[in-house]
């Protein structure tokens, strides 16, 4: 074994914590302490309390699982019956309804049922339970038990024209036998399983332990805290400590139970070597602890208190090693792989930000430069127009007439052109016409302005998304757009736009000359990425996520994920 290895955590806690802590539990167990049978009792109570709850829990989840599979499925049947074909449907939810759906109307008339469904659709639980799912909106449980004792399941859920599809699960395939696996492994005990009328509805009872039905159902409500507890006696006279919680859905109840004698039956027989064993077991204790503020606490607080030092800017700080197990530097050189990104990350957005900078003086400067140059001329020229118009309306009417043609043709020619700058600020068909018929006025644009074709799909339900959220997916197109006229050299170019139930997909696509993307996002800003970068983080204010797929001669495609709320 190599030094490193022997510095390792693992080892360390080997020899010095876990192997003297095993030791002492090991002799704790055959010490035991005066007070042993009432300890022993309190740890099995809430050990049971927590298995308990966990698997109520669990069985809780996969029913509530399989209704909502139901409710999806009885959401997808039209009104004609005809057209139901129950075997295909239960066929599609797999192993969720093993026996079998059937639809029925609100007086718990079966109008249709599925191969593998028997007679429990034509039973007095499957009526009822139709009769009640037909009317509310959420799912309702029925049990059945069988002649031959087997439970099973009935879940109905609303259906269309007044109808209610019911499915059934034999209660075994609920995966208890592997919960009362669990529980008999753990426990050593018994799990039952009551319906809401406190009928037995599963039984897994491997000790034999004689507990009366009427005992599970008398049963005080459990707490909201927890589980409830409660001992009570076998009809052998047994005590039996018995834990039980809610399975809601469906209104069930799971019970555990446990011998207190089989649990508690460990004797003492070491009370007086018991000084001896302390002492042993202190002198453990202080070179465990030794150990650990030596070779853990110390190195800790020493990689705590740098850590601090690179909040502040000090990137450094973490560089040099603080001792301690092998585990502890490589903490260090991961914090200082951290700050490295850090500060990569940090340069990168100074660059970013420089840039965004310079960009809103240009475009202010464009902006101004455009207004001087072509609306104020225009405006100086209509009035010229106007002047020389109102002086011939009095001596020559029909030059007036065609100074006044004129002056409507500018001002038509100078409204398209305040039109262009408003549409370069703000794209006004984004608010009136909505996202998609904005895109494609965007295509139209680029392709009228760069004489770039740019070919536009729409796939999924097309939906108004918060307005703030179309105007950031409308500048990323915009902006990608741009990119591929700009620097590209493409000769066409694809915008993709998928919709689905929790997000919007944004592709754009072009046959250009590509570039070699950066190994980190941070990167995309030293090397003069600005408008990948903007994307980027506009995906990133809206929880969303950027990708981008290129190499040198083969095009490039950026990818925008962005979740809808």
């Amino acid at each position: 074994m190599s030094l490193r290895q022997l510095r390792g955590l693992r080892v360390q806690l080997l020899l010095w914590t876990i192997l003297p802590l095993a030791v002492v539990l090991i002799l704790l167990s055959v010490g035991g302490i005066t007070r042993h049978r009432q300890a022993m009792t309190q740890l099995v109570k809430d050990r049971d309390r927590s298995l308990t709850l966990a698997e109520a829990n669990r069985l809780s989840r996969e029913i509530d699982r399989r209704a909502a599979a139901l409710a999806a499925a009885a959401a997808a049947l039209g009104p004609s019956t005809a057209a139901v074909d129950l075997s295909a449907l239960a066929a599609r939810l797999g192993e969720g309804y093993p026996g079998g759906m059937a639809l029925l109307d609100a007086a718990g008339t079966l109008q249709k049922k599925s191969a593998d469904a028997d007679s429990w659709a034509e039973s007095d639980p499957a009526r009822v339970v139709a009769a009640r799912g037909a009317t509310v909106d959420q799912p309702q449980y029925e049990v059945l038990i069988r002649e031959e004792g087997q439970a099973v399941l009935l879940i109905a859920v609303k259906a269309a024209a007044g109808r209610a599809l019911v499915g059934a699960i034999p209660v075994e395939t609920l995966d208890l036998a592997e919960s009362a696996s669990l529980v008999e492994s753990e426990s050593h005990g018994a799990m039952f399983v009551l319906d809401s009328t406190g009928r037995q509805i599963h039984r897994h009872n491997p000790g034999s332990l004689n507990l009366r039905n009427v005992d599970l159902t008398a049963l005080p409500p459990p707490l909201p805290s927890g589980p409830g507890t409660a001992q009570v006696r076998g009809s052998d006279g047994r005590s039996i400590l018995v834990t039980y919680a809610p399975v809601d859905p469906p209104g069930w109840t799971l019970v555990t139970a446990e011998d207190v004698r089989a649990m508690s039956s460990m004797g003492i027989s070491t009370v007086e070597v018991l000084p001896l064993l302390l002492l042993f077991v202190a002198l453990l204790a202080l070179l465990a602890v030794s150990f650990g503020v030596v070779n853990i606490v110390r190195p800790l607080q020493e990689l705590d208190r740098r850590a601090a030092r690179v909040a502040w800017g000090d990137f450094d700080a973490v560089q040099q090693p603080v001792g301690g197990v092998q585990e502890m530097d490589d903490l260090r050189v991961t914090l200082a792989q951290m700050a490295e990104r850090i500060r990569s990350y940090q340069a990168g957005m100074r660059d970013y930000l420089s840039a965004v900078t310079q960009a809103q003086e240009e475009e202010r400067t464009r902006l101004a430069r455009e207004l001087h140059d072509d609306t104020v001329q225009a405006l100086i020229a209509l009035k010229q127009r106007a002047q020389m118009a109102h002086k011939a309306v009095g001596s020559d009417p029909e030059k007036a007439a065609a100074r006044l043609d004129e002056l409507a043709r500018l001002i038509d020619q100078e409204l398209a052109s305040v039109r262009r700058l408003i549409g370069d600020l703000r794209p006004i068909y984004l608010e009136d016409l909505g996202f998609v018929p904005a895109l494609e006025m965007l295509a139209r644009q680029v392709e009228e302005r760069h004489g770039l074709p740019v070919r536009m799909t729409v796939s999924g339900a097309t939906v108004r998304l918060a307005p703030d959220l179309e105007l950031a997916a409308f500048r990323v197109v915009q902006q990608a757009l741009d990119n591929v006229a700009a620097h590209a050299k493409a000769s066409s170019a694809a915008v993709r736009v998928r919709f689905d139930h929790d997000g919007l997909t944004l592709e754009v696509e072009d046959d250009g000359r590509g570039f070699t993307a950066p190994d980190q996002p941070a990167d995309l800003a030293r090397q003069g990425h600005f408008g990948l970068m903007g994307m980027r983080e506009r995906a990133m204010l809206y929880g969303g996520a950027m990708s981008i797929r290129t190499a040198p001669g083969q095009g490039t495609t950026v990818t925008v994920r962005l979740p809808v709320r």
